[in-house]
């Protein structure tokens, strides 16, 4: 059982956060230690050679003022107070023979031939080497120098006090190292915390969701800003699934009234072929007439399943390029003879060729139920005009009639599905044609805008952009 809760600790973000921010941080702390440490250790040597430098300067001074012996004997003088271990003083001819040295026994054999090598000339720069010595197994450091014609002066100082304050520093940052990672899990737990605490309230309000609070929001307010993000993307998600929902219900409800009527005649003409006895040519009547309502209903529902995925953007056909100029003028000459019998003048303007990209099956649905609505709500010898253009980067086609037009309180519903105004519901449809066309527009990136006056007419108005 434990384990188990271990494993399901291990699992969370929270504690993976904290576990990649504790990790950075003391990689990062001890990156800092070994680049600290490096600047003090050469720190150290640069000050211990100048010291070295400085002391060889002044034993050349002693050797030209007091010569050879008299620097014997200030060195043996100066080495009666210091400790053999850990500073030694060696004078060497340039054929390597010892002209004079301290007690070096705790230092073992002091190689001197590199030194010899490198001073072989009198104005030769110092040499400065890192010894081991032998006994304590302790690092020092040796200077090698020209002090006088002939003379070469070694002098070997050992880094124990350095080593010990080295090791001084390398034990507090090792207690430091520890306190830092203790202190950046409990930080790095705090951030995380800190920042997941919104991501739970989006987690909150979608459980509340799926338990059916449709209405419930994540509050986008004093966030961060990747979360204020995702609780604005949540929330218009939300939205976009309730205005869905909404859409649903209405299209539920309007294909329950709009398929009462058509089922109910349906049932109607069963019902009469079951309880009368009429001729064989009336039966087939009655069948035609059940195709015919069955063909209605087929219609519609293929209808709202198009303009349901193209609202949804799913079974999309590509895009090609087509001439839109050819695709109006065909709707054209489908719509004339019926123009022609309502003795209504078609009049159609646009240039010879308008290139245009889109799904062709879809613009010619456009248009066609454009078309066909101007000419429908158009009273006999009245005018549809058809016109295409290019503007401001747009292709642009207008549909404008002298017919019965639209009301100001209907204008906002008729692209709803199945609405139809009051003054339209003397015509056959369903209510389907425009929301169709609006879908169909905007799933090629363009637009429908309308226009209209009572009795004066309306103007539908395709944008789109290319």
């Amino acid at each position: 059982m434990f384990l188990k809760k271990i494993s399901n600790l291990a699992n969370t973000l929270l504690f993976r956060l904290t576990v990649m921010h504790t990790v950075a941080f003391t990689l990062l702390a001890i990156a800092s230690f070994a680049v600290f440490y490096y600047r003090i250790y050469a720190v150290t040597m640069e000050r211990m050679d100048e010291e070295l430098l400085e002391e060889t300067e002044h034993h050349a001074t002693l050797l030209a003022e007091s010569g050879l012996a008299g620097l014997r004997s200030k060195m043996a003088e100066e080495s009666e107070f210091e400790d053999p271990a850990e500073e030694f003083y060696r004078l060497l001819g340039f054929d390597g023979n010892v002209l004079f040295a301290t007690d070096m026994q705790s230092w073992g054999s002091v190689d001197k031939k590199e030194a010899l090598a490198n001073l072989a000339a009198d104005d030769a720069d110092p040499v400065f080497q890192s010894i081991v010595q032998p006994r304590w197994d302790l690092e020092a450091r040796m200077i090698s120098a020209a002090i006088g014609p002939g003379i070469i002066l070694q002098i070997g100082e050992s880094l124990e006090e350095a080593d010990e304050y080295l090791e001084i520093f390398r034990h507090l940052f090792s207690i430091l190292i520890v306190i830092l990672i203790i202190v950046s899990v409990f930080i790095g737990w705090y951030l995380a915390r800190r920042a997941l605490v919104d991501m739970e309230a989006v987690t909150l309000t979608a459980e509340e969701i799926s338990n059916g609070s449709y209405d419930r929001r994540v509050n986008v307010t004093g966030q961060l800003k990747e979360i204020e993000r995702l609780s604005t993307t949540f929330n218009k998600m939300l939205d976009r699934i309730q205005i869905l929902l909404r859409s649903m219900k209405e299209i539920n409800d309007n294909i329950a009234h709009d398929l009462r009527s058509p089922l109910a005649r349906i049932r109607g003409i069963a019902e009469m072929t079951l309880v009368s006895e009429k001729p064989v040519e009336e039966y087939r009547n009655m069948a035609v007439s059940t195709m015919e309502e069955c063909d209605s209903l087929i219609d519609m529902i293929n209808t709202m399943l198009d303009i349901t995925e193209a609202e949804a953007g799913v079974n999309g056909a590509a895009d090609e390029q087509f001439d839109l100029v050819v695709l109006i003028n065909e709707a054209c000459e489908l719509f004339r003879p019926v123009a022609d019998e309502k003795r209504i003048e078609l009049d159609c303007r646009f240039p010879e060729s308008l290139s245009f990209r889109g799904v062709r099956k879809k613009m010619q649905r456009v248009v066609t139920n454009l078309l066909e609505n101007a000419i429908k709500y158009t009273p006999e010898q009245g005018k549809v005009s058809i016109t295409a253009s290019v503007q401001d980067a747009e292709v642009v086609i207008a549909f404008k009639d002298n017919g019965i037009g639209i009301s100001e309180n209907d204008l906002p519903y008729i692209f709803g599905r199945f609405y139809r105004c009051d003054r339209s519901r003397t015509q056959s449809g369903v209510g389907l044609g425009l929301s169709l066309a609006k879908a169909f527009a905007e799933s090629m990136r363009g637009m429908i805008l309308v226009t209209s006056a009572v009795d004066k007419g309306s103007t539908f108005t395709l944008k789109f952009a290319q």
